[in-house]
């Protein structure tokens, strides 16, 4: 009787069958790190504050809006990114206006205007995508914000508080 030859452990499919398993775990940790890092969330962007456990939104300039009777139209042209902010209840003062991708916050636009003699606000922000907007346009010196949302395929957009 001859004894049978012995094969080196890489060919040996009982290694193959215990080592599978923890080397798929490993390396799908590895893949799933890799995703979380590559393709993190992006941060809150709006007026929250911390109560205790609980996150409480600040409408305190949403409110501030309504009690001095600010209104606002906005018009756009999503090819070219030109707008045009027409204010109305309160004094022309500088303005911000941001403009928040539902997904994507590298999409997002922000810029500051101030009036022109007429009392009118234009500017440019870059071409827009169609996606859905939330837009804010705020006072920082005065203490107000609109809020709203500029749907798919409209160029304007009439603003009132809360």
């Amino acid at each position: 009787m001859t004894e049978p030859a012995s094969l080196p452990w890489y060919r040996n499919r009982w290694f193959w069958l215990v080592a599978a398993p923890p080397v798929a775990a490993v390396v799908g940790g590895l893949l799933t790190v890799w995703i979380a890092v590559r393709h993190a969330d992006s941060l809150v962007v709006d007026d929250y504050a911390r109560i205790g456990r609980a996150f409480e939104m600040d409408q305190s300039r949403d409110r501030r809006a309504r009690v001095l009777g600010v209104t606002a139209t906005l018009r756009l042209d999503r090819a070219t990114g030109a707008f045009e902010i027409a204010v109305r209840g309160v004094p022309a003062g500088p303005l911000d206006l941001t403009l928040l991708h539902p997904t994507d916050a590298n999409a997002d636009r922000r810029t500051s205007v101030t009036a022109d003699a007429d009392d009118r606000y234009a500017g440019h922000v870059g071409p827009l995508d169609a996606a859905r907007r939330e837009v804010e346009i705020a006072s920082p010196q005065q203490g107000w914000r609109l809020r709203g949302v500029l749907q798919p395929g409209t160029d304007g957009l009439r603003l009132s508080p809360p």
